[in-house]
């Protein structure tokens, strides 16, 4: 059967590749922040262009048509060649642009420290850009393509994806200068707390870390939710509650007074943070080269 003229455009082939790695429209969907209905649609124009059926659908299984499998390796290596293009024209345009997106701890507290040591070393005209959001949102840019390079403190395990360990951490509970109690593990259900947002690794770790003591989310006494760490700890130091945060983020605090850290006996939070980079994407060179200055300077065993 001959086929039909070629006519798509790339959001449906990235609606295509993210369903086939969710293996599930729903996750695609949510992923990719556009509805259900949408993504079966541009996955039924692709299909209709093409003259083919790519995916088995129903509620039982999901799998590709042998048809799919192909259409698969050929949806990649465009997506690879528009990738390379974008990185080639910003290359030229500006001597090497790498995007960075990074959780909000690593991105405040462990980058300056690499990005200098790196343009110490590198003594071209690399420009960097980079984005803060919490580990959730920086994940799903490199799995859109849409950054060269991610530091999270959570695994957020794809296909795509490749996590490599670079810097360990500890989340710590901290109350303000004036606080004067003691906490022990059967208080924690009934002290006033302050939490990161859903989709940060600090709640994520402080969570699992407390479902370990059996003790759930919704037991918590929380007074109020905070996307920002600065955020946090203002409203730590003026006595609104304690937070569970990065050791890495209240130091200086502690140094100088405005936080102190509340040892409780039988918890131990410990967490890691990580390099997160693409399997798809092909990164252009000064990216490359980042990535290998972070992975031998900073690579955890």
């Amino acid at each position: 059967m001959a086929l039909k003229d070629f006519n798509f455009d790339l959001k449906q082939i990235r609606s295509f590749l993210e369903v086939v790695n969710e293996k599930s429209f729903t996750n695609a969907s949510r992923n990719l922040k556009i509805s259900q209905a949408s993504i079966s649609h541009q996955i039924g124009q692709l299909e209709k262009m093409l003259g083919i059926k790519l995916i088995h659908r129903n509620s039982q299984d999901f799998s590709l048509t042998g048809e799919g499998r192909i259409f698969v390796k050929f949806c990649n290596k465009l997506m690879k060649d528009v990738d390379g293009l974008k990185s080639d024209i910003q290359a030229g345009t500006f001597g090497g642009v790498v995007s960075i997106m990074s959780s909000s701890i690593p991105g405040a507290y462990i980058l300056p420290e690499i990005l200098t040591s790196f343009k110490k070393k590198e003594k071209d005209g690399i420009y960097f850009k980079l984005e803060i959001g919490n580990s959730r949102e920086a994940v799903e840019k490199i799995k859109q393509g849409e950054a060269d390079l991610a530091i999270v403190g959570r695994e957020i395990r794809h296909p795509a994806l490749t996590y490599t360990k670079i810097f360990e951490d500890r989340v710590v509970l901290v109350a303000g200068k004036d606080y004067s109690g003691s906490v022990k593990i059967a208080d924690i259900k009934t002290i006033p707390l302050i939490l990161r947002e859903s989709g940060s690794g600090t709640k994520n770790a402080a969570e699992a870390y407390l479902q370990e003591l059996d003790i759930i989310p919704s037991e918590l006494n929380v007074v109020m939710e905070c996307s920002s760490p600065e955020g946090i700890k203002e409203a730590v130091i003026k006595g609104l509650g304690l937070a569970f945060i990065s050791k890495l983020a209240i130091e200086d605090d502690v140094k100088t007074g405005k936080l102190r850290i509340i040892d409780i006996k039988g918890l131990n939070i410990e967490r890691d943070f990580f390099l997160v980079t693409s399997n798809v994407k092909t990164l252009h060179e000064p990216a490359g080269r980042l990535v290998s200055f972070i992975l031998d300077s900073y690579k955890k065993g």
